[in-house]
């Protein structure tokens, strides 16, 4: 019924407890109450689901052991069978655990008979003879036809986000976006790096295009979230979403010594972004950025002032105190920024302020083209001086030896 999906909601976003959800119900009906009470406890952030979590990870790490363990032994054939039987193991008790109530549990063997259709694909493609050793040997060159070697990942990443789909057809559970949430990274990530016209290099042209798809998929998971009803399907897009923006920032901050200082302000926009969003992948984001920042500007920056560490305390608590401040005196535009928590979150700019970053990184790749190839370049002629030194060396210690052993040669 439509309250009680209400109430889970409300103890899933922490404003109720389980027991003030419990005894709600039992104004509504004490039978429905009673009957609740007797099953699974509600699905939040508690014991229950957290043992739930657990338990699924164990399966997944021993499944996983098993099968690095015994590949050759058992064979393609042998893998795929074991893993459709996994699978239908998972879904059968996905259909006891639906007969007895538990829909939380339910929801968590639906998952692991997810997990299994990747792996059920790979084998399968390699048993057959449509993937073979040496179409892997030809795609790890680094010249190599796209079509062909994109043959096995694609199949793999549909198999997977087609399970989660068909899941979702059966029940509302949100951890079924982990699967779609992981081909939403790595597939565009691939494409791009496969199809765009930028050297495949692992440095700035590699973090921007990280960038890319965090910010691609910061614009997704926004427009899912305003669509969101009762389950939170785009919590695993936004924890994706950080994750590549992470890697891809590190590296573009890294190895781009210009936009260095440009660190700082984006990790306050990133933070403020979270307010909005309410989304502490999104706050975790940005503090990372800070912490960042603040260690260049130790490291580099002011690496022999004294006084800076003293100057940085003391504008935290200023920070603090403003923030009191505010608190107190526009309490008003503190609770407007939040938003009603009943409502979707909506971000200043909207689907173009979370787009941006994906625009300006198409826009700074050719400079991070020529960064790379810099890059490229002082390494390998440093690799060289290196190796005319060693060559010195070891040619003037061979005349050295030389010129000991002459002397005890004569008669």
């Amino acid at each position: 019924m439509e309250y009680r999906s209400l109430l889970e909601q409300g103890v899933a976003r922490g404003i109720i407890t389980a027991e003030q959800s419990t005894a709600l119900l039992a104004l509504v009906s004490p039978d429905e109450s009673a009957a609740r009470t007797s099953r699974e406890a509600p699905r939040a952030f508690n014991g229950i689901t957290i043992a739930y979590g657990l338990g699924a990870l164990v399966v997944l790490f021993a499944f996983a052991w098993f099968m690095v363990d015994r590949w050759r032994v058992l064979g393609d054939s042998g893998v795929f069978g074991l893993s459709v039987a996994y699978g239908a193991v998972f879904l059968l008790v996905a259909h006891v655990l639906h007969r007895e109530g538990f829909s939380t549990a339910r929801g968590v063997a639906l998952l692991l008979a997810v997990g299994m259709a990747p792996l059920a694909i790979r084998a399968l493609l390699r048993w057959t003879g449509i993937w073979t050793p040496e179409i892997e040997l030809m795609c790890n060159m680094r010249e190599h036809p796209f079509g062909a070697c994109q043959g096995e990942p694609l199949a793999i990443e549909f198999a997977a986000v087609g399970a989660a789909l068909v899941a979702l057809r059966t029940m509302a559970f949100s951890p079924f976006m982990i699967p779609i949430a992981v081909v939403c990274v790595t597939l565009p990530e691939r494409l791009i790096r496969e199809m765009g016209p930028w050297p495949d290099t692992n440095g700035v042209v590699m973090g921007w295009r990280w960038v890319i798809v965090a910010s691609v998929l910061g614009t997704v998971s926004y427009l899912v979230e305003q669509r969101r009803r009762d389950e939170d399907y785009a919590f695993w897009l936004w924890i994706a979403t950080a994750c590549a923006t992470l890697f891809g920032g590190i590296v573009v901050f890294q190895l781009d010594a210009a936009l260095r200082p440009w660190l700082g302000p984006v990790a306050i926009l990133v933070i403020m972004a979270s307010v909005y969003l309410r989304r502490r992948a999104v706050l975790i984001t940005g503090l990372v950025g800070v912490l960042g920042f603040l260690s260049w500007l130790a490291n580099d920056v002011f690496k022999v002032t004294t006084a800076f560490p003293l100057v940085l305390a003391l504008l935290g608590v200023a920070i603090i105190i403003v923030t009191v401040w505010l608190q107190k005196r526009f309490p008003d535009v503190i609770r407007r920024m939040g938003g009603d928590p009943s409502k979707p979150p909506r971000l200043p700019g909207g689907v173009f302020a979370l787009i941006a970053p994906a625009i300006l990184g198409f826009m700074l790749m050719q400079d991070a083209t020529s960064i790379d190839r810099d890059r490229i370049a002082s390494q390998r002629s440093h690799a060289r001086a290196s190796t005319s030194r060693n060559k010195a060396r070891r040619d003037s210690i061979a005349v050295e030896r030389a010129m000991r052993r002459t002397p005890q040669q004569r008669p």
